[in-house]
């Protein structure tokens, strides 16, 4: 039986910090667990009391033990509450508390989907807001999956056009882009505050009767602040089994009252646009094809039906035109293999997603899965040329997950690992060993930061970045005298070889690798 999980909703907190963390603590003890809480209002306040609260809050350190997330900030006065320089992607700006950015999609780890837009619409872009490049980005993301069948769960700061009509709240400011693109997104659950009143819609329809396949239907809820004077609803809690693994008859059921979507007819976007053209590409990483298993004729392998979500200007994109081609060792499904820029040594090589996902804690199983093999493989290798594998990823200011991949001598195995803790020590960093039993995504949650390191067989290190930390910080350690001792080597930008040497580099790897690749055996 699919698993069902239970989902805490708030409205604005408004500064009103002590009262949140202690209902929520209360429902945890007396409802729980509950597997987050998602608080789609303002959590700070333009109000002077605001900042004295938070104030209290940092110096007491009450614990939070579920996961809050909250949108971003609305106006001038509350952007000081966060990192400007991570509103747009996130940050954990309290232990347990994540701002989630100014727009995206994610995945949860129990597999749960969320979509959140920040702000209000705007014709002009800055922090506080959303435009048309914002929401045009998000369709285009959901256009590109040609499986995607909706989300669990949006979060809006603001109401989609035709949605206040239905309410019949006509001071309600509402959003045609937000409206453009919850119709696309066909979220089970939206949730937005933007009232000091609670709103609940009857469920809406994602199809038309008689046309079509029937889909799940999609309930709209307002919530009102946790604090307010007419005791509205400011909680709202409810369990859900994630769309990804929920039985189809059990997720399409329809129920007794259930209008039209209120979008459809104020929307010019038309709901089965037509997909955009396929981007493929092929890369030929040796004169032969790779082969299927034990198949001897030679097929090439099943191109997928349509390509993963990419960012047209990303490095790491395998789509992108700005990807070095010819430093790409291996392709496969999900993942591939290129040689570093300005690599350590001739064994440093990146494993990434094909698609743009932007750390290991987020990847989907199959993405997960296919890069673990791909681990697996190099790992052999390097034990074949009595080679220890080190491996780092920095989730830090970085948009696509690069993984690390370094080759360094066994006797130097023990130093490693006393290099990156003595290192960690001299910038104050929290390194933790995680415990063999555990998974490095139950050791952090989606949005936090991280740098996360593998050390041999069995030693896995991870840092929770909370202030700042060194971007090198992997390489300073393996550049350092007890490893590789090649100091100069710390900054990437200062060891890039020239075309030519990469080419050859490349090719030298893979000549190694082959004999590893699951592609070719």
């Amino acid at each position: 039986m699919a698993t069902s999980l239970k989902i805490l909703v708030c409205g604005s907190v408004d500064g009103n910090f002590s009262k949140f963390f202690k209902k929520i603590s209360s429902i945890q003890k007396k409802n729980g667990p509950f597997e987050m809480v998602l608080c789609c209002g303002q959590f700070f306040s333009d109000d002077p009391s605001c900042e004295q609260n938070w104030k209290k809050i940092l110096n007491k350190k009450p614990s939070v033990d579920v996961p809050v997330y909250i949108l971003g900030p609305t106006t001038k006065v509350q952007e000081k509450y966060f990192q400007s320089e991570k509103i747009e992607d996130g940050q954990e700006i309290y232990d347990n508390v994540l701002h989630l950015g100014r727009k995206g999609i994610f995945k949860t780890s129990s597999g749960l989907s969320i979509a959140y837009v920040s702000g209000n619409e705007n014709k002009t872009q800055n922090t506080l807001s959303f435009t048309k490049f914002d929401i045009d980005k998000l369709k285009e993301q959901i256009m590109r999956d040609d499986q995607f069948n909706g989300v669990d769960i949006l979060m809006t700061s603001s109401w989609p056009k035709g949605m206040d009509s239905v309410l019949r709240v006509e001071e309600a400011p509402s959003s045609q882009l937000l409206s453009e693109l919850t119709l696309l997104l066909k979220p089970r659950y939206h949730f937005t505050c933007h009232h000091e009143r609670y709103f609940e819609a009857p469920p809406y329809r994602n199809h038309e009767i008689l046309q079509g396949e029937q889909r799940h239907v999609s309930r709209f809820v307002s919530m009102a602040p946790i604090v307010n004077e007419n005791n509205q609803k400011g909680l709202y809690a409810f369990s859900i089994t994630p769309m990804s693994i929920c039985d189809r008859n059990e997720l399409i059921k329809q129920p007794e009252v259930v209008i039209p979507c209120p979008y459809k007819k104020i929307n010019k976007t038309k709901e089965n646009a037509s997909e955009e053209e396929n981007q493929q590409f092929f890369f030929r990483t040796d004169d032969r094809k790779r082969k299927h298993g034990s198949n001897d004729e030679g097929k090439t392998k099943k191109t997928p039906k349509g390509p993963p979500p990419l960012s047209a200007d990303c490095w790491f994109c395998l789509g992108s035109k700005n990807v070095e081609k010819h430093l790409v060792i291996s392709v496969g499904e999900q993942c591939y293999v290129a040689l570093a820029k300005g690599a350590l040594n001739e064994d440093h090589i990146l494993i990434c997603p094909i698609a743009h996902h932007n750390a290991t804690s987020v990847l989907p199983d199959d993405v997960r899965m296919e890069m673990e093999k791909y681990k697996d493989c190099v790992r052999k290798m390097f034990e074949k040329e009595k080679k220890t594998i080190v491996m780092f990823e920095r989730n830090f200011y970085t948009q696509h997950l690069q993984l690390q991949v370094v080759g360094v001598r066994k006797s130097l195995e023990e130093n490693i690992e006393t290099s990156f803790e003595e290192c960690a020590q001299e910038y104050c960093m929290e390194l933790m060993r995680i415990p063999e039993e555990k998974d490095l995504t139950e050791m952090v949650a989606i949005t936090t930061p991280y740098f996360y390191a593998e050390v041999g067989e069995e030693t896995r290190f991870l840092h929770k970045v909370k202030g700042k930390m060194p971007l090198q910080f992997g390489r300073e350690v393996l550049a350092g005298e007890n490893v590789l001792d090649m100091t100069d080597r710390v900054d990437w930008k200062s060891c890039k070889l020239n075309r030519e040497e990469e080419v050859s580099q490349a090719k030298a790897f893979r000549k190694r690798f082959q004999p590893y690749d699951f592609n070719f055996n």
